[in-house]
């Protein structure tokens, strides 16, 4: 009975001691495993002091990232995760340097969309041609990488480019180029294998100048090879009234159209045929005409895949203010089309869902 007593006697003083040596241990030795911090988002200078003060050791990796040079863009282990002290942390470190924002090009003619990239610090990369039942020829259907991006200067944009649709027993779809400059218009119907034939210029304070507001044939009618396709423009110049060309003058007959502003030669005139009407193009979120001598930016913007509609705002800012040019909820692939006046110089800027999505300027 002694003996089991006194073992019994050993074990709890064995335990007691064993306690008081991890007591022991855990004040003057232990405490080793600390909590990883949080990093991401801060300088990588703060993120490597606060991290050395811990005890622990940091390599740093550069990554491509959107965020600006020297931001910490991931890390590793995760946040909260317990280890020894000494134990490395991987930072990811954003290199920054200059990016810009893609232009998106869909929907352009094909010059219009390489001065484009250009001018916003691209180059043209691979061309390829297809055809196409909603792309009038020469347009821009597609490009990679898409729009909106920020995408390093120089980087190469590809661009699928727009045959028209097939032709159908040898005839030629007439391409749509209502709501299109007079000069890109004509790219267009050229490129489509059509001839431009009578342009008429009138007076209009609803459509911006050098815009086609009215053609014959419509957009859809087949024409053989080298068919003509004539145009009707808009422009800001009010015809001058004369004694000899009023209607009600003696000898008086119809005045023939004024001729367009900015130097455009003169261009051949013709009446078109009676069902033709000047009329406003259909496009809803078209803000107010400018007036003659404004700049006009030309805004297009493909909606990206949504998985249900977000709201869309674009807004311009010049020199009398900011205003907003559309205010809606845009569905997935829509294509919005705006020209908007401005003075002295201009930007733009788009957001998608409340979130800025694209900015550009305008001189």
């Amino acid at each position: 009975m002694k003996k089991m007593f006194r073992m019994a006697m050993l074990f709890l003083v064995l335990v007691i001691a064993g306690s008081g040596l991890v007591a022991f241990y855990s004040i003057f030795f232990g405490g080793r495993d600390v909590a990883v911090p949080g990093l991401s988002g801060m300088p990588v200078v703060d993120a490597v002091s606060m991290t050395e003060k811990m005890g622990l050791l940091v390599r740093i990796d550069k990554v491509e990232s959107l965020q600006a040079s020297g931001v910490v863009v991931s890390q590793w282990p995760d946040p909260g995760t317990r280890v020894a002290k000494g134990k490395i942390v991987i930072l990811k470190v954003s290199k920054g340097g200059d990016r810009q924002p893609l232009p998106d090009v869909r929907g352009m003619e094909y010059g219009q969309a390489v001065t484009r990239l250009q001018e916003s610090g691209f180059d043209v990369g691979d061309i390829v041609r297809i055809h196409s039942d909603d792309r009038p020829a020469g347009v821009i259907v597609a490009q990679s990488p898409a729009s909106p991006a920020m995408v390093p200067s120089g980087r190469r944009i590809d661009l699928m480019v727009s045959l028209g649709p097939p032709r159908t027993g040898g005839r030629i779809a007439v391409p749509d180029v209502l709501e299109r400059s007079e000069k890109i218009a004509r790219q267009i119907i050229v490129q489509s294998g059509l001839n431009v034939g009578a342009v008429r210029y009138e007076y209009t304070y609803m459509t911006p100048a050098g815009m086609v507001m009215n053609m014959d044939p419509k957009p859809g009618k087949t024409l053989l090879p080298n068919g003509v396709v004539n145009l009707v423009v808009a422009t800001g110049k009010k015809p001058e009234e004369t004694p000899e060309t009023l209607p009600n003058s003696p000898g008086g007959g119809d005045s023939t159209a004024a001729a367009p502003p900015g130097g455009i030669p003169a261009p051949t005139v013709y009446s078109p045929p009676a069902q033709i009407q000047p009329q406003v193009p259909a496009v809803a979120q078209k803000p107010s005409a400018p007036s003659p001598g404004d700049k006009v930016a030309r805004i297009r913007y493909q909606v990206p895949p949504l998985a249900q509609p977000m709201a869309l705002r674009i807004e311009i800012v010049d020199k009398n203010g900011s205003r907003v040019l559309l205010d809606k909820q845009a569905t997935a692939g829509e294509y919005v089309s705006l020209d908007a006046s401005y003075d002295g110089q201009s930007s733009v800027t788009i957001y998608l869902g409340g979130e800025f999505v694209w900015q550009d300027r305008y001189q």
